[in-house]
């Protein structure tokens, strides 16, 4: 058994290396992947041309010029083709009304003559080919629920369904014309299919033959709607045909589509990040806003594909034209000044990361046991436990299943934080309390490495695979770090259990409690409405002043409350491990900003570096404080 405790750092320091190496190997891929792409939805900005009162063409030009790299071109539904004047869609009760009307259209009298009232009625414009509409149809409902009915030239068709249900479903077609109009502009393109619960197979296949003539210019798809093309049951099939036509799929941020989850781990390396703001979210975003927000995405996310919709106000310029035009050209120009490629975004490739580097999880994990464990639990326990987390770490690595290397890394997450907190806010050395707090951060930095190096790999990277237990790596370390307390430290957790209950105590515990669920309902990816308005300020202050936003918990409360811990476990005991405590969510931020695997890691490198540097500028302010309303009060 380990009892020199400097052994297991000089282990710990040494197992670094494997991680590091995969780290480095994440660095090199995220440095080239520069490539990024401004979308422009074609549905929004046609009826913003038409509102404004220019043509379509003239505004994509426009868009084009400013720095708009791609076009989105939606798969036309039913609906679509009406709205278009292809075709004419009628129910039985609809022909009748129209015969009432004084319609003397002989091929309208012949359907409803003939008609049922279960029926739908597809009336074909002259000169369109609907053909293979039809085919996809008859392949969605049943090739009996669709028969031909011709009269004299006229043709129609006899749907066994309702109008409702017929409008929704794809109807094969892509806005050509559109998509000739990028071509000549020289955009890129982004389809858009959308899912059906009547989809076979069959029907992907021929869906995405029909970008076939653009796939020279074909960046993505991005799936409308709640669900991706196949969901639920062939999901494998759309994953196959997709990289038999050599497509990447666009996974959009803060979105739960169903089936993505299985897509994306199918497809691997062909896939893109992308960020999209809601209409909601436009009216009230200013074009400053709208300007940080995407770089943030892209500079802190991965994210390489922009999804724009077009602003419904005018702040600077005389018209939502000039308006759309100039904040496309700010966003061009504010990413290609932090370095980024706007033009074409290319996925990341194939990398499952440094295979080797997953053994440290386990060996992380282990040493935490051993070096808080041999302090409070039997010697044989805290030995069959390490044994136990080494074991699962060579598993892993000889067997990577993503759910057991996301648990190891949970485990890390979870166990990891309390080390430097019991190692080094706890010791009793006389050290200058500016060291200790670094030697905090570097160990925290330690842990962090561990889940950075395991997890690296580019489904990770795109958020594909993600961390698990965002919240329960946020709430244990506390769980055990009071257990560890109270064994090692247990009068002094009686005194503050025990003090008397008064008004002041009173109010200090609902501000604990009430801290505790506020901390706990933060952690994790939350929507920006929720973040309070002079918060958000902040975080825009920082990111201007410090490149990259350090962690608002991190600086504004883990570290001044390790400050404190350590000023005050020399003197009040118990009000030192309270703060003690509190000082838990220093380690506990550090490790888990190293989860966020999608978030590039240098900058996570230097969002630690910002968030000890302004973290220990208000711990040494509040302190100096303290310490002469001590002084003070003394006296």
């Amino acid at each position: 058994m380990f009892r020199d405790k400097r052994t297991l750092i000089l282990i710990l320091v040494l197992s670094l290396v494997l991680p590091i190496f995969s780290i480095i190997g994440r660095f090199s891929l995220e440095r080239e992947n520069s490539g990024v792409e401004i979308i422009v939805d074609s549905d929004d900005f046609r009826s913003l041309a038409y509102q404004e009162g220019i043509t379509f063409y003239e505004l994509l030009r426009q868009l084009r010029s400013a720095g708009a790299t791609t076009l989105s071109v939606p798969y036309l539904n039913w609906q679509d083709l009406e709205t278009r004047n292809y075709i004419g869609i009628f129910s039985y009760r609809e022909l009748g009304r129209l015969i009432l009307s004084g319609n003397t259209d002989p091929l309208i009298s012949a359907l409803y003559r003939q008609g049922d009232p279960s029926e739908t009625y597809i009336i074909v414009s002259p000169g369109f080919d609907i053909s293979k509409g039809v085919e996809i149809l008859k392949s969605l409902i049943g090739y009996g629920r669709v028969s031909l009915f011709q009269y004299n030239s006229n043709i129609a068709f006899v749907v066994k369904t309702t109008p409702s249900n017929l409008r929704i479903l794809p109807a094969g077609y892509i806005d050509s014309a559109l998509a000739e109009a990028a071509r000549s502009l020289g955009y890129r393109i982004v389809f858009r299919p959308f899912n059906t619960s009547y989809i076979k197979p069959d029907m992907i296949s021929r869906l995405l033959n029909t970008i076939s003539p653009y796939r020279d210019l074909t960046t993505a798809l991005v799936f409308q709607g709640a669900e991706v093309l196949g969901y639920p049951k062939y999901l494998e099939d759309t994953a196959q045909l997709m990289k038999e036509n050599n497509l990447n799929v666009a996974v959009v941020e803060f979105s739960s589509q169903k089936g993505m989850d299985v897509l994306g781990k199918e497809l691997k390396g062909k896939v893109l990040r992308l960020h999209s703001i809601t209409p909601g979210e436009l009216y009230k975003l200013k074009p400053r806003e709208i300007i940080e927000r995407i770089a943030r995405a892209v500079r802190e996310r991965n994210v390489r594909l922009v999804y724009l919709r077009p602003v419904p106000n005018v702040y600077e310029e005389d018209s939502l034209i000039d308006e759309n035009v100039r904040l496309i050209s700010s966003i061009r120009e504010e990413l290609e000044k932090e370095g980024y490629k706007v033009g074409k975004a290319t996925p990341l490739p194939d990398w499952r990361g440094f295979r080797p580097s997953i053994i440290s999880l386990g060996l992380g994990i282990s040493i935490a046991i051993i070096l808080v464990g041999l302090d409070v639990l039997p010697p044989n326990l805290v030995l069959a436990l390490s044994i136990l987390a080494l074991m699962a770490g060579g598993i892993v690595t000889l067997f990577p299943f993503s759910l057991l290397k996301k648990l190891l890394a949970l485990g890390v997450a979870s166990i990891f934080p309390i080390v430097p907190v019991w190692l080094i806010v706890f010791s009793g050395k006389e050290e200058h309390i500016l060291y200790k707090v670094l030697k905090v951060t570097i160990l925290s930095l330690a842990g962090g490495v561990i889940i950075g190096g395991g997890l690296s790999s580019t489904s990770f990277m795109l958020q594909v695979d993600q961390f698990m237990g965002v919240k329960v790596a946020h709430i244990v370390p506390f769980l055990l770090l009071l257990i560890a307390i109270y064994f090692s430290h247990r009068d002094y957790l009686v005194n503050i259990l025990t003090y008397p209950l008064n008004v002041l105590s009173f109010v200090i515990i609902v501000f604990f409690v009430g801290g505790g669920i506020f901390y706990i309902l933060r952690t994790g990816n939350i929507s920006s409405e929720a973040v309070w308005g002079f918060e958000m300020k902040m975080r825009s202050a920082l990111e201007q002043l410090m490149f990259v936003r350090p962690r608002t918990q991190e600086f504004l409360i883990g570290y001044p409350a390790t400050f404190l811990a350590v000023e005050f476990l020399r003197k009040r005991k118990e009000i030192g491990l309270i703060f003690s405590v509190i000082s838990l969510i220093t380690p506990i931020s550090i490790i888990n900003s190293f989860c966020h695997i999608h978030t590039p890691i240098l900058l996570t490198l230097f969002r630690t570096l910002n968030g000890f540097i302004l973290g220990s500028i208000i711990g040494y302010l509040l302190l100096a404080i303290l310490r002469k309303v001590l002084r003070f009060f003394a006296n």
